[in-house]
């Protein structure tokens, strides 16, 4: 592989970087720092948008709808990522052919999990109560009409979503980053200057407008992409092949797991609080996770195009480059953190000047959520290397042992330690606390190649 000698300004001059593996790793960052620089400034915005638009209570209830919806995510069974991983193989084989069929089987299966998704949910929702589960007294048809518009734009986006792992697998998350970032600043059009038009039904413009926009545009760079960069990629039935399944299951089961476990744990956060606590301090919790996820927003401009760096480099044996870059976002890491605690220091300065002065955070509430990123911010670097090679074992076995405590944890902390809010962010920082030091060590059990143990695999 040729050698360059390519440096960037700040951060990535620190880097170091040189190959062609990390110059398209680097190429890719520095044009995800544009577009989530704009993307991060729309979402930001929306928060007070929104709270201007409707009443916080009614913002914490579309949040917490959101939030379970989300949970229908598991039923892609991981295939995702594992697709990711799989498109990343075949690219680094050069083998279009073999990427176009991993394509259009996932497309398939997720075809024939959305329509009975779609049936179960039609099916099940007329004898739901939904302001029963969501903890609120909101006029019913209103919630209902919600809760459907809110699955049906996850259904379509559900199916969407190869598109993003072939991107991901192309080290373009940029791209990826482009399409969230339209749909977020339509919506932030639509409720900002057609919102004020709309007398009656606000709860549902906003439930609309916040839920369809990304589907839609993620739809429309689908056409595009598969018509023009990829054509050669574009799925179609003649491509899908069953024989592959295995291949894509295999691997997509344990991403399955491990997904479950992260919707359990940071998902189900609104839902828990709404039901434990109030709808109120959903609201709260998402203002402040927002505000100190800016480092994470940050650093995953890095880890996203990592994630098929790191499977091309295991494939090739390329260890050296690996532990070169992961001890420099590591050494990123630290200067993100100084950022975080000084987010904290000036938080309700920060408030002020972007939500106003009617919503008073709880200082436990920004606390916690300070600690708790400053620990994630490494989990996710081990997270991303161990993800990228493949070695998920380790993180499935934790995936099951969160996915049965969570919930008892969470109940005792909330109801009888009385710690409410605090109880449930306490939690996210044990399990942080608990992956820090189970993934850095599977990093170096890997790559020091002692993974003879099948719970290193």
């Amino acid at each position: 592989m040729n050698n360059y000698s390519t440096r960037f300004g700040g951060i990535l001059s620190r880097l170091n970087l040189k190959d062609e593996r990390t110059k398209s790793v680097a190429g890719n960052v520095l044009k995800s720092f544009i577009v989530k620089f704009f993307s991060t400034f729309v979402t930001l915005a929306l928060i007070p948008i929104s709270l201007h638009y409707i009443e916080k209570d009614s913002y914490g209830v579309w949040l917490t709808i959101a939030s379970f919806i989300t949970w229908f995510s598991i039923f892609d069974f991981g295939l995702s990522n594992g697709l990711t991983n799989r498109l990343s193989e075949a690219f680094a084989m050069n083998d279009c052919r073999l990427a176009k069929i991993y394509l259009s089987t996932t497309y398939f299966i997720l075809l024939i999990v959305t329509a009975s998704l779609s049936f179960t949910f039609l099916l099940i929702s007329p004898f739901t109560n939904w302001n029963s589960i969501f903890s609120t007294r909101m006029d019913s048809k209103v919630l209902n009409n919600a809760v459907y518009i809110t699955f049906f734009s996850f259904i379509f986006l559900f199916l969407l979503k190869p598109v993003t792992s072939l991107l991901m697998a192309k080290q373009k998350h940029f791209l990826a980053s482009i399409i969230q970032v339209a749909g977020n600043l339509t919506s932030l059009i639509l409720i900002y200057l057609i919102g004020p038009f709309i007398i009656n039904d606000r709860f549902i413009f906003l439930s609309t407008s916040l839920s369809f926009s990304y589907p839609v545009f993620l739809l429309l760079f689908s056409v595009y992409l598969f018509n023009t960069t990829y054509k050669e990629l574009r799925p179609s039935i003649k491509a899908v092949n069953w024989s592959y399944k295995r291949a894509l299951m295999g691997l997509s089961f344990k991403f399955f797991i491990i997904q479950i476990s992260v919707i359990v744990i940071l998902t189900s956060n609104n839902i828990l609080i709404a039901h434990f606590v109030d709808n109120s301090n959903v609201t709260y919790y998402n203002i402040a996770y927002r505000l100190y996820s800016i480092t994470a927003i940050f650093q995953m401009m890095f880890l996203h195009p990592l994630w098929a760096a790191f499977n091309n480099a295991y494939i090739l044996k390329d260890f050296a480059w690996i532990k070169n870059v992961v001890a420099k976002i590591n050494k990123m890491n630290l200067y993100l953190c100084i950022v975080l605690i000084g987010m904290f220091i000036f938080h309700n300065s920060i408030y002020k000047v972007w939500i106003g002065p009617s919503i008073s955070i709880p200082l436990q509430v920004d606390l916690l959520l300070c600690i708790y990123f400053l620990f994630n911010l490494f989990v996710q670097t081990y997270v991303y290397f161990i993800n990228g090679v493949g070695k998920l074992n380790l993180q499935t076995l934790l995936s099951v042992v969160t996915i049965i405590l969570q919930f008892p944890l969470a109940f005792f902390l909330t109801q009888k330690a009385h710690l409410g809010i605090s109880g449930i962010l306490m939690l996210n920082i044990f399990w942080a606390i608990i992956s820090l030091f189970l993934w850095k060590k599977q990093y170096k059990v890997i790559m020091s190649s002692q993974e003879t143990s099948k719970i290193w695999q």
